[in-house]
């Protein structure tokens, strides 16, 4: 008797990000009540809704592993990261108010679901209402309030971060709380150590930026005789908790500290070129057996949230500034930009690979168009190296999350296109002028 089940994916080039990797043509993936019931060809199941997926791929949602939902992308661009800290990001993140962020979660996560994203970490201000958001648009979420206590009030303080941590981390089980302290040149010993004991009471998790520039590795020698890991290693807070984003600066210490206590970093190949920043070594990071995610950072330093041109862009960097064409192969992109990015944030028995077991986080990307030509499904399957090298975001017409379908033939139908553009578009104006942020032009006389 054939099973009954809710949803069922027919008909694509099946990759599954299991252990083996495995491509299934003409493959069929079915869903009830959010979870994958059986992937295979030819499913024995009566499903109430079908999508065809003939000619595309289908795979495990992508996985953001670092991002920040700011709304005015492409207002100041070309500076140096000190200019760019003092005389944007910093006026601009104090004058965010609950409104403002919730215009930019609807940005961001609008921009997501259309580009195949289905889980993201968000660490930056007035988290509740960008949660409240991701309750409407059905994405799945992490946030950690931004925490900074120097410069003062361009971050959420701990007590801020600690109450939002009490309020959500059980209120949906797709949207987690954590905690997100900025980075060590803003947050003291006694501040991390504060964020760490409350992230034991509540048993979740910490996101940082740490090793982001040669000029923070510099300053914390200075200050504490150590690198940045290490620092955090003598205040206690290295372990399977806390996820890292950056790690651009390392040494081999730093990486074999990283792996002995496992932590997670997040590579933003975009954004550390955007803001010369370096390249992290991630190649050696995979070696010694750290976990490994991709993120895009957030549209101010990148400018899109487009995860296709991050495994790309992730790829071509390592290449070229190890000098070696096989380095970062496109295979190992597509694992960091799923599986890898839900091992990254401690989702791996969840999400990141379509196994049955496992929640119904999938994407069905459009092979059929010139730019991913010539398609080959049989010895010479290709399917794999045209998602990392030649893909867009565009590309998804497909987005779903605990099986409910959050896009379909790229209309989103959670959020309203057209009033976010309108809420987006006001909002910005109007942090703009609270911040005094005037643009400055690139364009040469």
């Amino acid at each position: 008797m054939a099973q009954r089940v809710d949803l069922l994916i027919r008909g694509g080039l099946v990759i599954t990000m299991n252990s083996r990797r495995r491509v299934i043509a003409d493959g069929e993936i079915a869903i009830r009540e959010g979870y994958i019931v059986a992937v295979g060809t030819e499913l024995d199941v009566e499903a109430s809704q079908i999508i065809n997926a003939t000619g595309c791929a289908v795979l495990p949602g992508l996985v953001n592993a670092h991002t920040h939902e700011t709304l005015t992308r492409g207002l100041c661009e070309d500076l140096p990261l000190d200019r760019w800290l003092e005389e944007i990001c910093f006026p601009l993140d104090r004058s965010y108010t609950p409104e403002v962020m919730r215009a930019a979660a609807l940005l961001n996560q609008l921009e997501m679901i259309k580009g195949g994203t289905t889980t993201f970490l968000d660490i930056y201000r007035f988290p509740a209402a960008a949660a409240e958001v991701a309750e409407e648009s059905g994405l799945r979420a992490i946030f950690a309030p931004q925490i900074m206590e120097t410069p003062a009030g361009v971050g959420e303080t701990i007590e801020a971060a600690a109450a939002f941590v009490e309020a959500w981390r059980d209120r949906n089980p797709r949207v987690h709380a954590w905690f997100g302290p900025h980075a060590p040149y803003t947050v003291s010993p006694e501040g991390y150590r504060r964020v760490w004991d409350l992230a034991e009471k509540y048993d979740v998790g910490v996101h940082t930026h740490l090793a982001e520039t040669r000029w923070e590795v510099e300053q914390l020698w200075e200050q504490y005789g150590c690198t940045p890991v290490e620092h955090l290693e003598r205040l206690g807070l290295l372990g399977p908790r806390l996820t890292v984003a950056h790690g651009v600066h390392l040494s081999q210490r730093d990486i074999e500290l990283l792996r002995d206590r496992d932590v997670a970093v997040v590579y933003n190949p975009t954004s550390n070129m955007k803001l010369a920043s370096g390249v992290a070594p991630v190649p050696d990071l995979l070696a010694a057996g750290v976990r490994v995610g991709l993120g895009t950072d957030s549209n101010l330093s990148n400018n899109n949230l487009d995860m296709f041109e991050e495994m790309r862009m992730g790829a071509l960097l390592q290449k070229l500034h190890r000098k070696d064409a096989a380095a970062m192969s496109c295979g190992e992109m597509l694992a960091m930009a799923t599986i890898g990015g839900a091992r990254a944030l401690s989702l791996a028995d969840e999400i990141g690979s379509l196994e049955v077991g496992k929640k119904a986080d999938l994407i069905v990307v459009n092979l059929e168009q010139p730019h991913l030509w010539p398609l080959f499904d049989d010895e010479l399957l290709n399917v794999v190296e045209h998602l990392v090298y030649s893909a867009n975001a565009a590309d998804v017409t497909h987005t779903i999350v605990d099986g409910q379908v959050l896009m379909a033939d790229r209309r989103v139908l959670t959020l309203d296109e057209a009033a976010v553009y309108r809420e987006v578009q006001t909002a910005a104006r109007e942090l703009v002028a609270r911040a005094a942020v005037r643009a400055l032009s690139t364009v040469p006389p």
